[in-house]
């Protein structure tokens, strides 16, 4: 994603991207939803089935807004406090296909 492998900039510092599933390709696979600024961190907000669900209520897209905007306004320190304390949890899969 960092090389603009995004499906959809949702505005906000939100983006959509759409992840296969074994066997069912992206059409029927995920969606997630993450947030960043620039070249900051990169936030996992959302994520669903496709054949689930296929769109986000209007309630769901508020709160990923708003907590998108709060996370990406951290400073470096603040996230790691939040780490620290567990209010985050950092996930580092670096280049693994499966964690």
């Amino acid at each position: 994603m960092e090389r603009g492998l995004i499906d959809a900039d949702l505005g906000s510092g939100l983006f959509k991207k759409r992840i296969a599933r074994s066997g069912a390709g992206k059409r029927g696979g995920y969606r997630v939803i993450v947030a960043t600024r620039g070249d900051g961190p990169w936030f996992f907000l959302e994520g669903y089935a496709k054949s689930k669900q296929d769109q986000i209520d209007t309630a769901t897209w508020d709160a990923c807004r708003a907590v998108g905007q709060a996370l990406t306004s951290k400073s470096i320190r603040e996230l790691s406090d939040s780490i620290e304390s567990n209010k985050l949890k950092e996930v580092n899969c670096d280049a693994q296909t499966q964690v």
